[in-house]
């Protein structure tokens, strides 16, 4: 009879703060996603459209720029938007700075729900991540996954 074999523990450092990321994220992201559900009847794809689309400020953002940083596929985002354009939360504009390009603002409508939103969202993050940290630990943090994501979108870098 063969013993099972063992699994491989990776004691590299490198290897285990991915690992921790990753299931940190596949721990809190579900949590986050359904207390947005019940108290918001948002989920957090919802919420990151109306997060961006908010931060790009009254211009709104082109949608190739909203593709390239949202949790979304290209076809899954053009059919959020529908929807939320359906539900008047967003309105599609074209884009003063090149004709072929569409921009996505938020309405009025649009931006109350995600203000609403984004206070219970922010009081969600603080209860399930900011307290477990120190200002220090998400400074550490925030500095490598920003650098990690910025050598990834420029190999260059």
């Amino acid at each position: 009879m063969t013993e099972p074999r063992q699994e491989q523990k990776h004691t590299n450092i490198r290897v285990q703060a991915w690992r921790s990321v990753l299931e940190a994220c596949n721990t809190l992201l579900p949590i986050m996603d359904s207390e947005l559900r019940s108290e918001q009847h948002l989920d957090v794809q919802v919420y990151d459209v109306l997060l961006h689309t908010y931060e790009a400020g009254p211009m709104g953002i082109r949608m190739t720029d909203l593709a390239r940083k949202i949790l979304l596929t290209k076809s899954g985002l053009t059919a959020r938007v529908d929807k939320l354009e359906e539900g008047g939360l967003l309105e599609r504009a074209p884009d003063p700075e090149d004709r072929r390009a569409t921009r996505i603002r938020l309405t009025e409508t649009g931006a109350a729900v995600f203000k609403k939103a984004a206070d219970f969202h922010l009081s969600s993050i603080e209860r399930h991540f900011s307290s477990r940290i120190s200002e220090e630990e998400a400074r550490v943090i925030c500095e490598a996954l920003e650098r990690i994501r910025g050598a990834v979108a420029d190999p260059a870098s």
